[in-house]
């Protein structure tokens, strides 16, 4: 009876056309957080570690063409085509001033041409613990105007990670 139940539900979610929240929870930074379109999707996983946190993205096309692929120490690969077009490494610190996580990359683009960006996204956590915001504070060593910071949304999908970033454990 139950499954039964469950399987009308479904039904009627689909043939509404709406969405299902996960159901997650407020665990701070810590989780699985992604957002995306059609063509590409983008996923963050941070856990805490002691007094830090550890990060770890990733980002796909998804007719695969496109990726970008982390290892659990936030060393990044970027690849267009089977081709490695730029590195990225990741570190986080939290701001003694706000208790806000930072994280901090660097990014060796490869091609079309060789150029070395830097960059510190501040992050803030909204909306019950659902929203990850991420907004570029800094770049090159440039802190950048409030009205001009570049900012990106991320929805938790899961208060946990599947494959937690750091060293294996």
């Amino acid at each position: 009876m139950r499954r039964g139940r469950a399987i009308v539900a479904a039904f009627l979610v689909a043939a509404c056309g709406c969405t299902v929240r996960p159901k997650v929870s407020d665990t701070g930074y810590a989780g699985t957080w992604a957002r995306g379109n059609d063509r590409v999707r983008s996923t963050i996983s941070i856990v805490r570690d002691g007094d830090g946190y550890r990060f770890r993205w990733s980002k796909a096309s998804h007719d695969g063409k496109f990726a970008v692929r982390c290892d659990r120490d936030g060393v990044c690969k970027e690849t267009l085509n089977g081709k490695l077009v730029a590195r990225h490494r990741f570190s986080t610190s939290v701001d003694p001033a706000t208790g806000r996580l930072r994280v901090a990359a660097a990014e060796s683009r490869l091609l079309p041409e060789k150029v070395e960006i830097r960059y510190v996204d501040e992050l803030t956590v909204e909306d019950g613990g659902r929203v990850l915001r991420s907004t570029t504070i800094e770049r090159d060593g440039t802190a950048l105007a409030e009205g001009s910071r570049p900012t990106r949304t991320f929805d938790k999908v899961a208060d946990a990670v599947a494959d937690l970033p750091g060293p294996p454990r």
